[in-house]
């Protein structure tokens, strides 16, 4: 870490301890449709809401079209579950929603349902880091029931492990704790042919970025302005303080370089302190955020 942030970070850490005096935080979740493929932030201010019941935890929100209808898929946290589990709402262009369903509840945390589709046939990576396995998931009736395919990759400490399909093969991009202190510190690549039936490879210039909490990933790539980006986490400011959107300019088996194009910072409200979800689909946009209320409220 340089100098500086080490600086911003303990003075940002002061300042949440201040916050958390007057403030209870809670994750919730913006979406809507665009008049056209994002292009520019300011699309991301006028977006609906769905926030959970008692202010808990509706976080890492991902979106799913099928049959001419949308559904995010998404953590929830509350007090009855001693950790994290996977739930799905069903939402509509005038910004309502169904109430939220479970789809996937273990003994150990569940968060970050990457889902993606393989011909017919839905699939998801949720993290499963206490587990220490990066997992896929088979939908067997969508969207509500799941069953496990197989582990992909096991005895492994990785969060927000993200699929990608590019030139004829299967990316795996992930954070490890590998040689670092903070999942955020580096990002790893595998790659392999046939994601059903992997054989993995680790990609020779792994770790492919290297640093201090700027690198986790936040959604899966996509275009944006014409370039193919991937959206990462800056947790300096505090855990799930931005987005950066990072330009994917090499990607190959022996090659990988990014280069960050633009911060996306929770400018939208007053009252939010923080975003590292985001997943663009065409027009479609869905993030999370952190609000802040004021205690007592």
């Amino acid at each position: 870490m340089s100098i500086s942030r080490i600086i911003l970070k303990k003075w940002y850490k002061h300042l949440q301890n201040q916050q958390n005096k007057k403030f209870d935080p809670h994750w919730y979740i913006r979406f809507g449709w665009l008049g056209e493929s994002l292009n520019d932030k300011d699309q991301l201010k006028d977006l609906f809401e769905i926030h959970s019941p008692r202010k808990f935890t509706f976080a890492d929100s991902f979106y799913a079209y099928e049959n001419g209808r949308h559904f995010i898929f998404f953590e929830e946290v509350d007090d009855q579950h001693p950790v994290g589990f996977l739930s799905v709402l069903e939402i509509f262009k005038d910004g309502t929603y169904t109430p939220p369903e479970t789809i996937l509840k273990l003994d150990y945390h569940l968060s970050y349902p990457c889902v993606f589709k393989i011909d017919n046939t839905w699939y998801m990576v949720p993290e499963t880091s206490a587990n220490k396995t990066i997992e896929l998931w088979k939908c067997t009736e969508f969207p509500l029931k799941w069953e496990k395919h197989s582990n992909l990759i096991e005895n492994i400490e990785a969060v927000d492990s993200t699929p990608f399909y590019h030139e004829g093969l299967w990316y795996l991009f992930t954070s490890t704790r590998r040689d670092c202190k903070k999942f955020g510190d580096r990002l790893d690549l595998f790659f392999t042919e046939d994601i059903l039936n992997p054989n993995w490879q680790e990609h020779p210039m792994n770790p492919v970025c290297r640093g201090s909490q700027q690198f986790r990933m936040a959604g899966k790539p996509f275009i944006y302005k014409g370039q193919l980006v991937r959206p990462s986490q800056d947790s300096l400011k505090r855990y799930g303080g931005n987005i950066e959107l990072k330009a994917i300019t090499q990607l190959s088996p022996i090659a990988y370089e990014e280069k960050l194009l633009e911060v996306v910072l929770p400018d939208w409200d007053q009252a939010d302190d923080g975003c590292h979800t985001i997943n663009v689909e065409d027009n479609f946009v869905v993030l999370d955020a952190i609000r802040l209320t004021p205690k007592n409220n």
